[in-house]
């Protein structure tokens, strides 16, 4: 079983910004469900929310994974990296509020979210578009640019 450890990361702690980011990625599941689906033990999944405990990087690492999320980014929302480190500008997960992500941002997740549904089934970008190629903006010509322009 992974378990938590008692070295914190008061920033990450006292904000709580690590349990707001379990609550999400798990839908708001009860301690019980998260410790079933992780194998984490139920006392430390209480410690995290209560805050008086930080997860052992372990896992952090498998509750991402078995919620279909990033591994990264939850270590991040736990204190072991910082946004800083990784280049990364956003992590919406952590607030579950999309006003300040970026549309690429939003795309690029759309579509991790469509392949991961459809599997093989996933077509390809229209051409000319990409969220994954940030020098890709929209339509590669200006009679397509302008039919989009209301």
């Amino acid at each position: 079983m992974v378990e938590s450890h008692t070295d914190a990361y008061p920033d990450r702690m006292a904000d709580g910004t690590w349990w707001r980011y379990v609550a999400t990625v798990t839908g708001n599941s009860t301690q019980k469900d998260i410790a079933a689906a992780t194998g984490i033990d139920q006392s430390s999944i209480s410690r995290w929310q209560r805050g008086s405990n930080t997860p052992r990087a372990e896992a952090v690492v498998t509750l991402a994974r078995v919620y279909g999320h990033s591994p990264v980014e939850a270590l991040v929302a736990a204190g072991y990296l910082t946004s800083d480190e990784l280049g990364v500008v956003e992590l919406t997960t952590l607030t579950g509020d999309l006003t300040g992500a970026s549309i690429d941002s939003l795309l690029s997740e759309l579509r991790r979210r469509l392949v991961a549904a459809a599997g093989s089934k996933v077509q390809s970008w229209p051409p000319g578009w990409s969220a994954d190629d940030p020098g890709v903006g929209g339509p590669q010509n200006t009679e397509e640019a302008s039919d989009l322009i209301s």
